[in-house]
Formats: C-alpha cells, structure tokens, sequence
C-alpha cells in the first residue's frame, strides 16, 4: 500500500495555498509527509501545483476539478496499488492514528475514519480495485465522496477521543490561528 497526500484544492476559504503555510518549523504538508513517511515507504502527492516539497513524487489530476474524487481517482490509476490518502491540511494526524485505521480495516472494501460522528472521505483507505467505480462516477458528474462512499458499501472506522485534535483540518485564517496555538502547546 502506497500513501498519497491530497492536495489539489484551491484553498478558496484560506486564500493562499495552506498545504504551504508555514505552522512553526514546517509547512502543513511537510507534517502530514512526515507523518504518512513514518508508516509507509512510499508518499505521494496529489495536486496540481509545481511547488510542493522536492523530495515527494506529484501526481497530476488525470481529470482536472474533480475534487477529491478526481484526486483519488488519478493516485488509483497512478499507483496501480491500493492507497491510504491523507488529506493537506491535516498536520497533526499521527502514525498512531495511521497505524490504528490499517488495523482496523475491512479487506476489499473502502476504508474510512469516522471521528465524533464525522465521516472524513479524505482520511482512509482506498483499495484499487474501486478505480473503476471513480471512472465512472466522475464520467457521469457524481462527484459527491459521501456519495459514492454509500453506493460502494464503505466501512466507517469509529475513532475514540484519543485522537481529537489529530482532525483539525486549516481551511480558514480562524484554524490555522488554532493549529499555531496547538504546535506551540505540543512543543512546550
């Protein structure tokens, strides 16, 4: 299994690239790359921007504005594997967390963490047997994760409090504000 770091959005609500921000040391996405590099060989990165960490192989949207269903469709196709995705703009999920999804997964289905009663599409496991399932669904213009999460019969990992401020994801000026706070309490 391969893991693959989705970041193809456009950040509307951030108003800048938040996978580049930097969040103490580090930007966001250099976080979320370590943490996926503690429990896999092999990270990728699904965007469409140029300017992401060198050292990570970028896979480009085979259907460009799709969403994450476009973005784990073209890491499907390019991995020929299944894939844990991640999403950019989660820096503090741990290989904890990781390590606690890939014990608790269904084989042959698609795996997906649940926190608090949220179901999290961009947090889990894809098995690549489901490309042709996204083929299609994005051929026809589904492109609603919770969708199409129903319709393949996903598995939702429930996750206990332990893992709470791992699912702060930054979108807005407001979280990333938050995330500073949390890196500065984790550090002291």
């Amino acid at each position: 299994m391969k893991a693959v770091v989705l970041a193809g959005g456009e950040s509307s609500r951030m108003g800048q690239n938040k996978a580049l921000m930097k969040l103490g040391q580090k930007t966001v996405i250099e976080y979320v790359i370590d943490n996926l590099s503690q429990v896999f060989d092999e990270v990728y990165i699904s965007g469409n921007h140029s300017n992401y960490p060198d050292s990570k192989e970028i896979i480009k949207d085979v259907i460009a504005h799709k969403g994450p269903m476009g973005g784990i469709r073209s890491a499907l196709e390019y991995c020929k594997d299944d894939i844990f995705v991640c999403s950019c703009d989660m820096p503090f999920f741990s290989s904890e967390l990781i390590k606690n999804i890939l014990q608790r997964k269904e084989e042959n289905r698609i795996n997906i963490a649940q926190y608090n009663g949220k179901i999290y599409p961009v947090v889990g496991i894809y098995p690549y047997r489901f490309l042709d399932a996204f083929t299609k669904s994005i051929e026809k213009e589904n492109l609603k994760m919770m969708h199409f999460l129903q319709q393949q019969n996903a598995n939702y990992i429930k996750l206990s409090g332990d893992f709470e401020n791992q699912f702060l994801n930054i979108n807005t000026p407001e979280c990333f504000k938050n995330a500073e706070i949390l890196i500065k309490q984790l550090r002291s």
